[in-house]
């Protein structure tokens, strides 16, 4: 048996079809259903596709006792014996596809609005629970770092020691090419440190290192524990800028590697590095 449904394809109606009134709409019907159901639509004062779908039904005016109505009955119908008219066929079928489309085209567009809704439930939800991830990954690395500062305190012979968390370190979450996250932390020296995560808690051996290895101690971190009132700016300041994620690198940062547009924020003795290392290139350019 034949499929109807196989001639149901709203990709032909325009998209504005729902807001189509009047000349414009009786136009499309003429297009696409032909002049007679456009006629047999107009004279009903069906001007719209709400007014369409509503109607009862389009054919009933052929059963209307009018002598007005006769020469549209003998044009679009058949005079009956009994004095009934029955529509041609072929108007019938035009308007019942024409209906057809209409009425898919209504359900489609429901779904269209209720997926569309749900995606962005979906979505709300998501970023929510993301949201709530890296505000635990965050709180972890903090209260860590914390307990680091609580912990060594003797060692580095100072009664009062913290770290503040977007004053004297700023932390970078983000999610790589794959997906995958990881998490990045800024001295205030302006190093990078990378850290890896491990039974979903990242760890902070890169960073303790950075702070305090056998052989170094970070220059910022031992300028405040000798001044701790000079060594940083007040936290009302703003902090320095954060390098986008296309920027971060993966192991700690080489002083080679300062950005002109942040060299007020290194240390001196590393600020003297790099204009050494900065007039030597440019002898060497100058010589070739």
């Amino acid at each position: 048996m034949f499929q109807l449904d196989i001639l149901i394809d709203i990709s032909i109606l325009p998209s504005n079809i729902m807001t189509l009134r009047d000349d414009d709409f009786i136009d499309f019907v003429k297009e696409e259903a032909g002049h007679s159901a456009a006629t047999l639509l107009e004279i009903q004062g069906i001007n719209c596709v709400k007014s369409l779908l509503m109607a009862n039904s389009v054919y009933a005016i052929m059963d209307v006792k009018s002598k007005s109505l006769d020469g549209l009955k003998i044009k679009y119908g058949y005079m009956q014996d009994d004095g009934t008219v029955v529509i041609q066929p072929g108007v019938k079928g035009n308007i019942e596809h024409l209906t057809d489309l209409l009425k898919t085209k209504c359900i489609e567009d429901v779904k269209l609005a209720k997926s569309s809704k749900h995606n962005q439930s979906s979505s709300s939800t998501i970023l929510k629970s993301t949201s709530t991830l890296l505000k635990i990954k965050k709180k972890y690395i903090i209260d860590t770092l914390n307990n680091w500062c609580e912990n060594n305190k003797s060692k580095l012979n100072v009664q009062q020691f913290s770290l503040v968390e977007g004053e004297h370190y700023f932390i970078l979450l983000q999610n790589d090419s794959n997906g995958a996250l990881k998490c990045d932390i800024r001295c205030y020296c302006q190093k990078w440190s990378s850290l890896s995560l491990r039974r979903g808690k990242f760890q902070l051996s890169n960073f303790y290192r950075h702070l305090q290895g056998l052989n170094n101690i970070c220059p910022a971190l031992k300028k405040m524990i000798s001044n701790p009132q000079s060594a940083l700016p007040s936290p009302t300041n703003n902090p320095p800028p954060l390098i986008t994620s296309h920027n971060v690198p993966q192991q700690v940062a080489s002083p080679n590697q300062i950005p002109f547009n942040q060299i007020h924020l290194y240390p001196q003795h590393l600020l003297l590095q790099y204009q050494q290392i900065m007039m030597k290139a440019l002898c060497n350019n100058h010589h070739q």
